[in-house]
Parts: structure tokens; C-alpha cells; sequence
């Protein structure tokens, strides 16, 4: 029999950053509790909020944006007309602010919504929403209430 518990909270760190999960469902898998979530769905998640987040975008979350896309550092600097050196600098901020300039913050962010959103209707309404937001230096973890956020979805 598979034991099963609801976490109150947990900081997961699977993606190579920090997500703050709420009332978490884990199960225990050879004596180690992990979370019973589908990890596929997760991620597209993560990238929606990260898309819609207003912190810069950090290091380490640029480096999960850039390997679910399946690219280079050199690939995915072409796609902003960087060169290599620009994506790996901006990847050593770790889980600090990269300081990239808004329009590649906004460009980046669009990229991931075309990359996600079936719907040319739904990508029109992103792309006001993504134009409107103020980005802050001021990094925070994303959040995300398992019991309610991964089922609205």
C-alpha cells in the first residue's frame, strides 16, 4: 500500500529554482516523500507564471526556460540576437536578477506564451497583459497552491 500525506507547504527545487507549493499531495517512493503531481503539467505551469510574473526573470529561471525549449546557449541567443557570452552571464545570476532589458524580458516572455498557448485569441490577450507589466528588480519565488492553481488550469 502507497502512503500518501498532504503537505502544508514545500519549497521544490526540481526545476533548478525555487517554487513555493502549497497543500502539496506527496508520496512516499522508496522511503523518500516527493510530490505526486504530473511533473509534464507542472512545468508548463511554471512557464505560464514565470511568463506573467512581474520580477525580472532570474538566472536560473532563464536556464529552465531555455533547456524546456531544447536549445543551446548560442540557439537561444540567436533568437534575441545575443551572442553566447549575453545568455551565459545572464545564466550566472543564479537566483538573482539577470538585468536583461525589458524589451528581451518582454520578447522572452512571448516566446514562452506562442510556445504554450493554442489559441491565437488566448496569445492576443497574453500579449496586452505581458505590454502592461512593470517589471521589478526585486526577485520572488513563484507560489503555487496545488489544491487550487494546477486544477484551474
Amino acid at each position: 500500500m502507497k502512503k500518501q500525506k498532504i503537505e502544508k507547504e514545500i519549497v521544490y527545487e526540481g526545476l533548478g529554482f525555487p517554487v513555493i507549493l502549497r497543500n502539496v499531495p506527496m508520496i512516499e517512493v522508496r522511503g523518500v516523500w516527493t510530490p505526486d503531481i504530473d511533473l509534464n503539467f507542472f512545468q508548463k505551469y511554471v512557464l505560464l507564471k514565470l511568463a506573467y510574473s512581474p520580477s525580472d526573470l532570474t538566472g536560473d529561471q532563464i536556464r529552465f526556460v531555455r533547456l524546456w525549449l531544447g536549445m543551446t546557449q548560442s540557439e537561444f541567443g540567436k533568437l534575441f540576437n545575443l551572442t553566447h557570452a549575453a545568455i551565459v552571464k545572464w545564466e550566472k545570476t543564479e537566483n538573482k536578477s539577470s538585468k536583461m532589458n525589458v524589451s528581451t524580458q518582454r520578447d522572452l516572455r512571448m516566446l514562452i506564451l506562442d510556445k504554450l498557448l493554442q489559441q491565437d485569441e488566448d496569445f492576443r490577450k497574453a500579449f496586452k497583459i505581458v505590454h502592461t507589466i512593470v517589471f521589478s528588480k526585486k526577485t520572488q519565488p513563484l507560489e503555487c497552491d496545488i489544491s487550487t492553481d494546477l486544477v484551474a488550469v
